[in-house]
């Protein structure tokens, strides 16, 4: 009887606490996603940040056991589409699909957070994709998404390509050049005086500049081992690309561990003087690999421990076998020079990407890490339990107008020098709240005051995030002339405020206010009148399209109204219940 009274209690303060709804736009059925959009490039828009038109997520299926993380897509779409930008989306249970950050990048490539000077960073190469390779340079951004490096490979100005850019534990960063270089080529079949692409990896010191090491394909890796043909390239204009290097990681040896995919292999190269100590499938391997690894124009070959016993690749395939793209978890016994398949990761349409991909392994101290799976030219990730179990399925587009090199799912923490924004509807009650890349806001506090420089703001309700927007329903509650909100973290602590907003335009407001929950007289305390108050920008509160009201989002809604009554049950009935 006691626990009855307290959940009739909840019910009745329930009545008192605003409406929440997710304004994010997350799709669960196929058979509509990308109907309403021509390119098959279906986006979100929200109320609050007219500036950003992410891409909505669907979700093909998704379980328990997800990890921690957020998901890291470079967005690199055809120009038609709209959608050339670095996202992070959030992809937990109950934020499922919705935005986290999106930057004012085009066309990035390698985009992952990695750790800097002890600080995590985010990084990405920016650049223009050619046929097969790119032309670019490479970019650092701190927590707050600041700039803080900007860099060529040495001696290959804006140069750099579009496949790798890792930082080491020594701050350091692997880079890669496709640049034409004359060769040879009548053993393929080709002119004498014809041209290859050069390969090369550089490891260069970001602060400095300096050239730490240098290595390229042709000096140690002949032609003939190439499964590429000549065809109709082999000239300055069209070089003959025989190697396509397109991962390289350093191992905690110092050696380079080097994927190159129309040789289906995987390198290893020596940190002394650059030779090559072994290679790993191809026309010359020097292991015995097993039929079942058996792997064809690869991606992404990293090492999962240190010790080098296990190692990731995404094949892209087709083999002779398997028409489909995959995840490998190999075996390698450097000692016994064998390669065994421990597992393989695909998803349940089983993708084929032609180019590109990736797989993670998502914590590689942990031998029971979940595994990321990104299909490359394809808009599509997927997320494994170690035995290969898929526990998320989903894409980021309709068709293949848009895709990412890489996709990832790592920590990250956001910390936005830029104000929260918002959009107040003041006919409509209602008012819709987010901040670009903050990772921490957990609630919304909703003030209003009768001045813009007041120096008292009243206290009038909160929700919790629901995701990127959150939408309050304002209705019944009475409001001042002008609206704005704080953003606070999950122990209560202030993040950022918001602009004042009268429906109409955006005001600057002072963060440096008293905070009052007693809003029973229509005067607070001010040194001014609104009449005197400027607009600075009226962007945000124009009108923008509202995103459709889908069942994600009604779920979304539910929860939260479900949270909300929780935390009912906890105010009211004084119990300790969380």
């Amino acid at each position: 009887m006691r626990s009855l009274g307290v959940v009739t209690l909840a019910v009745s303060a329930l009545s008192a606490l605003p409406f929440v709804l997710a304004q994010d736009s997350v799709s669960y059925d196929i058979e509509t996603y990308g109907t309403d959009d021509p390119s098959g490039t279906p986006f979100q828009t929200y109320q609050s940040n007219g500036d950003i038109k992410p891409p909505q997520i669907h979700i093909n299926s998704n379980q328990s056991g997800l990890a921690e993380g957020f998901v890291f897509i470079g967005v690199d779409g055809q120009p038609t589409s709209g959608q050339n930008f670095p996202t992070i989306f959030d992809m937990s249970e109950d934020r499922m699909g919705t935005l986290v950050w999106t930057g004012n990048y085009t066309e990035p490539f390698d985009f992952k957070a990695q750790t800097y000077k002890g600080q995590p960073v985010l990084t990405f190469m920016i650049g223009e994709l050619l046929n097969g390779y790119g032309h670019g340079s490479f970019y650092v951004l701190n927590q707050s998404y600041v700039e803080i490096a900007h860099f060529s490979p040495v001696g290959y100005e804006n140069l750099g390509d579009i496949h790798e850019f890792t930082i080491t534990s020594d701050d350091t960063a692997l880079v890669l050049v496709y640049t034409p270089k004359q060769a040879d080529l009548s053993e393929l079949g080709g002119a004498e005086d014809g041209w290859i692409f050069e390969n090369i990896f550089q490891e260069v010191n970001i602060e400095t500049g300096e050239l730490v090491f240098e290595w390229n394909a042709s000096t140690h890796v002949g032609l003939n081992e190439s499964y590429n043909s000549i065809q109709d390239v082999g000239t300055e204009a069209s070089p003959f690309d025989y190697f396509h290097i397109n991962s390289v990681e350093k191992d905690a040896n110092g050696d380079y561990l080097v994927s190159a995919r129309v040789m289906d292999c995987v390198y290893k190269i020596s940190k002394d003087d650059g030779h090559i100590i072994w290679r790993l499938h191809g026309k010359q391997s020097d292991f015995d690999v097993e039929d079942a690894v058996n792997f064809a124009f690869q991606h992404d070959a990293r090492w999962v421990d240190d010790d080098q016993t296990r190692m990731t690749l995404f094949d892209n395939g087709p083999t002779d076998e398997i028409g489909y793209s995959r995840g490998l978890l190999l075996a390698v016994d450097q000692d016994a020079m064998t390669v065994r398949l421990i597992n393989q990761f695909y998803n349940a349409a089983q993708t084929f990407a032609q180019f590109e991909g990736s797989l993670q392994a998502i914590d590689p101290s942990d031998e029971n890490t979940n595994y990321f799976l990104g299909y490359g030219n394809q808009p599509y990730f997927a997320e494994f339990d170690k035995d290969g179990n898929i526990l998320l399925d989903a894409q980021f587009g309709a068709t293949n107008t848009v895709n990412s090199y890489r996709a990832f799912k790592l920590p990250w923490q956001g910390k936005p020098l830029t104000k929260p924004d918002i959009h107040y509807d003041k006919d409509g009650n209602k008012a819709y709240f987010s901040w670009n890349g903050a990772t921490d806001v957990e609630n919304w506090i909703v003030f209003t005051a009768n001045a813009t420089d007041s120096t008292t703001w009243y206290n009038v309700t909160s929700a919790r995030r629901t995701g990127f927007e959150t939408t309050i329903d304002l209705t019944d509650i009475k409001l001042e002339t002008y609206v704005r909100a704080k953003a606070v973290n999950s122990t209560g602590g202030k993040l950022g405020w918001t602009k004042a907003s009268d429906g109409t335009s955006l005001y600057d407001a002072s963060d440096d206010v008293q905070e009052d929950s007693n809003n029973s007289t229509s005067t607070s305390t001010s040194t001014g009148t609104s009449t005197t108050a400027a607009p600075t920008s009226s962007s945000a509160t124009a009108a923008a399209p509202s995103s459709s009201t889908t069942g994600a989002a009604v779920r979304a809604a539910q929860r939260v109204i479900e949270q909300v009554y929780v935390v009912a049950v906890v105010v009211v009935g004084g119990l300790a219940l969380a």
